[in-house]
């Protein structure tokens, strides 16, 4: 069921943020996400962070960014990394601020377009409706593997 909207500012993320950031990221599927471990993530600095934050000071969602310029691409494109609004406070406007936020850096770090990538399983059915309404297309198939144990390898 949908609920009003509220008003959602978008900022970069804070060391202060970090206890926040571990409960979003372990609701994204990141597991042992804790406080501290979410800081570090937050220093390392090779993508930017940026927390949607509610009228009551709550930091309700994050979006993590990285401009690229891959090897096949002619233009940057910005990278999506983690999107993520708290399941507690969903459908109050945080994606989307933090969409609209992201597609503005964009445009100011010259990249031509924002890629992301989103899982198939069944409790992503509504990000796969959210995207579209967002004006994102699918536009390819992810491929991944996962990489063979150590001593599998040592002993081809």
């Amino acid at each position: 069921m949908p609920t009003e909207p509220q008003l959602i500012m978008v900022r970069e993320a804070l060391p202060d943020d970090a206890a926040r950031v571990a409960v979003l990221l372990t609701q994204l599927g990141a597991p042992g996400v804790d406080e501290a471990e979410a800081g570090r993530r937050l220093a390392r600095g090779d993508e930017r962070v940026l927390v949607a934050v509610d009228e009551e000071g709550v930091v309700t969602g994050l979006v993590a960014v990285k401009p690229e310029l891959p090897f096949g691409h002619a233009e940057p494109l910005l990278r999506i990394t983690a999107l993520v609004s708290d399941a507690d406070r969903r459908r109050r406007g945080a994606a989307k601020a933090l969409i609209d936020s992201a597609k503005q850096l964009a445009g100011r770090l010259g990249c031509t377009g924002i890629e992301l990538t989103c899982g198939l399983t069944p409790d992503r059915a509504a990000a796969h409706r959210f995207y579209p309404e967002q004006g994102f297309v699918i536009t390819s198939h992810r491929y991944w593997w996962a990489g063979e144990p150590a001593e599998e390898v040592a002993a081809s």
